[in-house]
């Protein structure tokens, strides 16, 4: 299998450490699916489709479970995300990098020719994917995934300690990332 046949996010994290993947049925064509994915390339994560992201009846809400790490919707909203690639119509990948899993995240800002042999010490990569499938039914599988890759063992230590924390309130996260993808798409 080639690049052309493989997920973009398989090209630019063809390994990883730490990954989680939530998927969600979209009763709209994948073209309308898509159509609400496609808000992120210029708005990164403050696009109107993801105007929900941590907000519960018009209040914040962070999903933090332990102060000494950043929430993931923290990490979403703070990072300086670059566009990795597109398959419009299909697949849209960002990316950052830096030190994100500390109380206070240290972005670094790549190209996305380096965001693959990134490596600097004590820091790491996190790559978001937002796919379109068509689905049985005259619908679309929306699907998000998310890798972290680290380059080192102390980093891996502390990245590992911050995933296990974060990670269930990640998965709420990503499901209102495409409940909220998901209800843009219904509108169309």
């Amino acid at each position: 299998m080639d690049s052309r046949d493989s997920a973009l996010l398989d090209v630019f994290t063809p390994w990883y450490d730490f990954a989680l993947t939530e998927h969600l049925f979209v009763p709209a064509s994948p073209a309308a699916t898509y159509g609400s994915v496609a808000a992120l390339r210029s708005a990164g994560w403050r696009a109107p489709p993801l105007a929900t992201l941590s907000w519960v009846r018009g209040e914040p809400v962070r999903l933090r479970p332990d102060a000494a790490v950043p929430a993931f919707e923290e990490i979403l909203l703070g990072g300086p995300w670059r566009v990795l690639g597109e398959r419009p119509g299909q697949e849209l990948v960002l990316g950052a990098a830096g030190r994100f899993w500390t109380r206070i995240p240290h972005w670094h800002r790549v190209s996305r020719a380096e965001f693959v042999t990134y490596a600097r010490p004590r820091s790491g990569t996190i790559a978001v994917a937002l796919s379109v499938r068509p689905a049985p039914a005259h619908g679309s599988l929306l699907t998000f995934e998310t890798r972290w890759t680290v380059v080192d063992p102390v980093a891996r230590h502390w990245a590992e300690w911050c995933w296990a924390t974060i990670k269930p309130s990640a998965r709420v996260i990503a499901r209102q990332v495409l409940h909220a993808v998901h209800s843009a798409a219904a509108r169309t």
